[in-house]
């Protein structure tokens, strides 16, 4: 079954009501055509109908649906389906196939199969390891280490949507082997001094059971390679070590030698972080005064650049930790895997921005490479310190009407307080409507009905049942944030939009865009000649575009003046990995960045509307442009 069949069956199975062709064109990016293809193709690969159809639309019959894709499933049918299975095969079965056999189980000929193996050799290059048939039987030629390498590669790309998890691992090595590798990390690690996250436990259990695994085969790496910061600790983390070598030595039955117990030590030092509460000086102990002050100047960096101040606790001291165990990593050319990357590159694609500029600061001062699972933990760290601040500043400025009477008015503050802390900040409790002129509010919450109350952005509520009323306040503040957003941008499309950066081509490839785009800037004074470079590099770093949408911009605010470019795509244009309709090229000046910030956020969720995205496609000017935009506000 294809991939774009699967992602079919997928969308109706979310579906309780029938949907039209359209409609499932407008999702998959294909025209109706193609989707009654597949669908005819689906229901012939089932005795019984998969996807039925009448005058309403497609409905998917979900329990054939579910038996089509169990059978599906497991056959490989794809070339790269079929190269995890023989992989697999050999390194978790320990089976050197027969190409015969292999031919049967996976119902191609051997000219096929020979192909693939063809395939796999230039697939897997970069893991130093060679596929080969002898005696008519597959085999993989490569040191040890890189076969465990490609294995915990494998077995992590297999799995839907890369999020890798214990199922996927038991799956692999069987339940009772995984249980016990979980329970020695869990009475080892998550314990006294140390800690780790749930990425880094489950990315430590698929290391632990590949190398087990392959010592209870008898697979060892072929060569001590121990460094002397291994043979010479004599801390407390040593002592760990030997204690969960012992542990498993125990539990398997296998004695692990020395070269084993550093391949064990190596994987602490780059998945395990340390317990700290507020201890500077221990924090330093650990990690060193070079990375405490590198960390710092980064972050003074990140302040003058972006805006964002990240000095609190709350950031530092993880983000130290993490710091750490990431240059650890890179050093060894070694690396976390991060199953959030696609969201974190297409939710936050600034917040990725910012975790981009601070990776290319720590390449340099360390002089390793930080690839895009790792800058993507970086995003998650500055996400969480910016949420956390933002629960502050995007807080509404809000007065309270109400007349001193029985305790009403602190009754009302604290129930507003504490039930929307998040959304609201009750500056003033007011009795009268003189008062209000001396101050400047977002909203205001009266339980007094008077006509003065349309002057303001108001709701009224009532002194009893407040409860009852919460989901009508909640609307009311969200309806308020929202419309300072779209004044926000009402009142600067003309300062940031200009009808001299704005196109619409089909032709243009991803660099063309780019050099068009920042050479109408620079001739209209907005940038200097050296901003195309600065975007070729950002672009060079990890593609700016997701979904329909391409992104591509600077990681330093230096524009003489903020623009967009806006580029329109009837065909689509091929932009990394992904077809895209709209290209937004962005020179941000320092000046701007706060507001701008909150602009661009505002701009690319209209993004999400799949009726926007369609009238925007069509659009043939600039003022079509505008008036879509401003219409979707």
């Amino acid at each position: 079954m294809q991939d774009i069949q699967k992602q079919l069956i997928s969308f109706l199975m979310s579906q309780d009501t029938p949907s039209m062709a359209s409609e499932i064109a407008d999702h998959l990016k294909v025209s109706v055509r193609s989707v009654k293809t597949y669908i005819k193709n689906i229901n012939l690969l089932s005795n019984e109908k998969v996807i039925l159809s009448s005058n309403k639309g497609y409905l998917l019959d979900k329990k054939n649906a579910g038996k089509l894709l169990d059978d599906q499933n497991s056959i490989p049918q794809y070339y790269s389906e079929r190269a995890i299975y023989i992989i697999k095969k050999i390194l978790v079965d320990h089976i050197e196939p027969d190409i015969y056999d292999l031919c049967n189980q996976l119902y191609i000929g051997f000219s096929t199969l020979k192909n693939d193996l063809s395939k796999m050799n230039v697939t897997f290059k970069k893991f130093n390891i060679k596929f080969v048939t002898k005696h008519d039987r597959v085999l993989i030629i490569g040191s040890e280490k890189d076969k465990r390498s490609l294995l915990s590669n494998v077995i992590f790309e297999e799995t839907p949507s890369s999020i890798l998890g214990v199922k996927t691992l038991n799956k692999s090595f069987g339940k009772e082997f995984i249980n016990k590798i979980s329970k020695i990390i869990q009475e080892n690690f998550l314990i006294g001094s140390y800690y780790i996250d749930d990425f880094a436990f489950v990315n430590l259990v698929l290391h632990f059971s590949i190398l087990i695994d392959r010592v209870k085969k008898g697979n060892l790496l072929d060569s001590p390679s121990i460094e002397s910061e291994f043979l010479s600790d004599d801390t407390e983390d040593i002592r760990v070590i030997e204690q969960i070598s012992s542990s498993i030595e125990e539990a398997f039955d296998i004695q692990l030698p020395e070269n084993e117990r550093y391949e064990i030590y190596i994987l602490f030092k780059t998945k395990v972080n340390y317990r700290i509460n507020k201890d500077y000086k221990k924090l330093e102990s650990i990690v060193g005064e070079e990375v405490m002050q590198t960390t710092g100047r980064i972050i003074s960096e990140v302040r003058d650049l972006y805006s964002i101040d990240l000095n609190s606790d709350e950031f530092i001291l993880p983000f130290v930790m993490h710091i750490k165990s990431l240059i650890t990593r890179a050093s060894l050319n070694k690396s976390n895997k991060n199953p959030l990357l696609t969201s974190i590159k297409e939710d936050g694609p600034f917040i990725y921005d910012m975790a981009i500029f601070i990776s290319l600061r720590l390449s340099e001062s360390y002089n390793i490479q930080i690839n895009e699972d790792e800058i993507a933990f970086i995003a998650i760290h500055i996400g969480s310190e910016v949420d956390r601040q933002k629960a502050n500043t995007d807080k509404l400025k809000c007065i309270l009407l109400c007349p001193t009477y029985l305790g009403l008015e602190k009754k009302i503050y604290n129930y507003l307080s504490l039930t929307f802390p998040e959304n609201i900040n009750i500056e003033r409790v007011v009795t009268s409507y003189d008062q209000l002129s001396n101050h400047s509010f977002d909203l205001l919450f009266t339980i007094v009905d008077n006509p003065k109350n349309t002057l303001y952005s108001y709701i009224r509520i009532s002194p009893l049942n407040l409860d009852v009323q919460k989901g009508n306040i909640f609307n009311k503040i969200h309806e308020i944030q929202d419309s300072k957003k779209k004044r926000l941008i009402l009142d600067n499309f003309e300062n940031y939009f200009n009808q001299n950066l704005f196109y619409i081509e089909d032709e243009m490839t991803t660099e063309e865009i780019i050099h068009k785009i920042c050479g109408d800037m620079e001739s209209l004074g907005f940038v200097s000649s050296y901003f195309k470079k600065t975007v070729f590099e950002r672009e060079m770093v990890s593609s700016t575009s997701f979904g329909n949408v391409a992104i591509p911009h600077s990681v330093h605010m230096n524009a003489l003046q903020t623009s967009i470019g806006v580029l329109i795509s009837r065909k689509g244009i091929q932009w990394g990995s992904n077809t895209v309709n709209f290209v937004l090229l962005i020179a941000i000046n320092k000046l701007d960045k706060q507001r701008f910030l909150v602009i661009y956020n505002a701009i690319l969720s209209l993004f999400d509307n799949k009726n926007f995205i369609e009238m925007s496609r069509k659009a043939n000017t600039f003022d079509e442009f505008k008036r879509i935009v401003f219409s979707f506000l």
